[in-house]
């Protein structure tokens, strides 16, 4: 019993990540707004609206789109207080990318 609940939660995982569709810039700002942060990141709003903007700008290739989802990370980075974001910096990074590479070539 235990493994037939176990597999079928496993299945229904497998679909729901191979649902279809693009990622949205709808996808990458609920992600990030959802994320848990530390205690002392007060810049969730601020960088998930950055990371959202991406999203909203055309792109010639997939790689000119992962190039912005980079720079964002690289300017929030240089500022000293925003240490604190790290993990929440690069988990939405990595949803920025998986956007770039499922709405361009």
């Amino acid at each position: 019993m235990l493994n037939k609940v176990l597999l079928s939660s496993i299945l229904l995982l497998f679909l729901a990540g191979c649902s279809g569709h693009p990622t949205s810039m709808q996808d990458v700002s609920s992600f990030c707004r959802s994320l848990p942060t530390e205690e002392m990141c007060d810049a969730q709003d601020s960088i998930c609206a950055k990371y959202s903007e991406i999203t909203l700008a055309p792109y010639k290739s997939a790689k000119e789109c992962r190039m912005s989802c980079e720079s964002v990370r690289m300017k929030i980075n240089s500022s000293p207080d925003r240490q604190e974001c790290l993990q929440l910096i690069q988990s939405v990074e990595g949803k920025c990318t998986e956007f770039c590479d499922s709405n361009y070539e």
